[in-house]
């Protein structure tokens, strides 16, 4: 966890780290726990430097969260990404649905 902090304070080139997950509630979760659990409040996102793309999606696409999961995103948004269940690839995706949502025309 020590390295993976230090990682994003590298990647970040002196700005602040935020992490983006689809759903930020479980990734989230995750990174804070172990984060405190292996490296001593390491976290490069603090308590709150987060943002949450599947409600970004939800609000462009004018849809209640519960109506914007995954498998709910117009295939367009996904570009040319695979889902491979591997978290390099996953984290890719989310990416890429991120990039693509603030163009995406619903017609």
């Amino acid at each position: 966890m020590e390295a993976a902090a230090e990682w994003n304070r590298k990647t970040a080139l002196g700005g602040t780290a935020i992490l983006m997950a689809y759903p930020l509630s479980f990734d989230w979760t995750w990174l804070n726990w172990h984060s405190v659990r292996f490296c001593a409040g390491c976290s490069p996102f603090d308590h709150s430097r987060s943002f949450d793309v599947k409600t970004a999606f939800s609000f462009r696409a004018r849809r209640m969260v519960t109506k914007s999961g995954r498998d709910q995103v117009p295939v367009a948004l996904f570009g040319k990404t695979t889902h491979t269940c591997h978290v390099p690839d996953d984290a890719r995706e989310k990416a890429v649905i991120f990039a693509n949502h603030p163009d995406w025309d619903e017609g």
